[in-house]
């Protein structure tokens, strides 16, 4: 029988649900500027279904961010997600 493979699990700040690590977008806060992970800091994940509701995802970067200028974090967000789906 092979061996059972574990993969890291990792919740949704938006949703609350666990997902595998591989399947989430990985972002940070800096200086409550939002930015994609580059390895060093605290950081989130968010599931492909919370990205595509964006009324959602604003609450919940806002709690993430510690920052009450949702209308800031609703750009960056949107930059962010271009720039992800182009590459």
């Amino acid at each position: 029988m092979a061996p059972k493979v574990n993969y890291p699990q990792r919740m949704c700040v938006s949703c609350r649900e666990r997902f595998e690590q591989k399947a989430l977008l990985r972002l940070q806060c800096k200086e409550q500027k939002l930015s994609s992970y580059n390895g060093i800091g605290r950081s989130f994940y968010l599931c492909s279904e919370c990205v595509e509701n964006e009324k959602k995802v604003t609450r919940a970067l806002a709690r993430a961010c510690k920052s009450g200028d949702m209308k800031y974090l609703s750009t960056q967000f949107k930059e962010i997600i271009t720039d992800v789906r182009k590459s």
